[in-house]
């Protein structure tokens, strides 16, 4: 009759002792390992900046699993400052590109695109600050909605770096989308829309993943956090700059 461990329920070949409590001295060892060396790696960030760019378009489950923690904070930060400043240049390289395409339609050609010019820094360092703040808002509202009034156990930093992990597929979404804008509008139309369609999914999915939040209510934590998101981008920030 085979024998079962009494403790995790592992059935026990030729009545060796179970290796679950050795498994588990070694995972508490490695969590003791990586708290103790919380402090800043610069090889370590950008093999794993490297590693979660190349997982979000392979295993983006198992990417989100793996990477939406608290320990990966710095990660998570890092990714959305490179995510913000390619965007900056999207705004800049897209702004340019569409008073071309304005002066045509009007019938001033070259004219009209060198008297009306786009400043780049007041361009780069606007667009800058609102893609930032833009992902800061939605991690905050993940955290608010799905740990302070869902009661879940997301951290400020874990929030951050579930949101930092999503902005990696974008960052190189937007790079292709810089280079269509110089080649064709539409197309650079399409790849925003589909990539977009891929974020949004991607965060609801690393919602689902990364939180206890009860299943029937995660999309109130993802619809909410997204339409504030939505609100400070496009209403109150433009009031700031203007």
């Amino acid at each position: 009759m085979a024998k079962y461990c009494t403790k995790c329920g592992k059935k026990l070949e030729d009545g060796k002792p179970c290796d679950c409590e050795a498994s588990k001295k070694e995972t508490k060892k490695e969590e003791v390992r990586e708290e103790a060396t919380g402090s800043f790696d610069f090889n370590e960030c950008v093999n794993s900046y490297v590693a979660i760019t190349k997982g979000m378009f392979t295993k983006p489950v198992d990417t989100l699993k793996k990477y939406a923690k608290e320990k990966h904070f710095t990660v998570g930060m890092i990714s959305i400052i490179i995510n913000s400043i390619i965007s900056a240049f999207f705004a800049y390289c897209f702004s340019t590109k569409a008073i071309g395409l304005i002066g045509g339609f009007l019938g001033y050609g070259s004219l009209f695109s060198s008297s009306i010019t786009v400043p780049f820094a007041e361009t780069f360092f606007q667009s800058l600050l609102s893609s930032f703040l833009g992902f800061a808002v939605t991690a905050l509202m993940i955290y608010v909605i799905a740990g302070a009034l869902m009661k879940d156990k997301i951290t400020v930093k874990k929030a951050f770096a579930l949101v930092g992990v999503c902005a990696t597929f974008t960052s190189i979404t937007t790079l292709v989308c810089i280079l269509f804008t110089y080649i064709s509008l539409q197309f650079m139309l399409i790849i925003l829309l589909i990539a977009s369609i891929f974020y949004l999914t991607y965060l609801y999915q690393g919602i689902v993943e990364t939180t206890e939040v009860d299943r029937n209510k995660v999309a109130y934590v993802f619809v909410i956090a997204i339409a504030v998101c939505a609100f400070v981008t496009v209403y109150i920030l433009p009031k700031l700059f203007s």
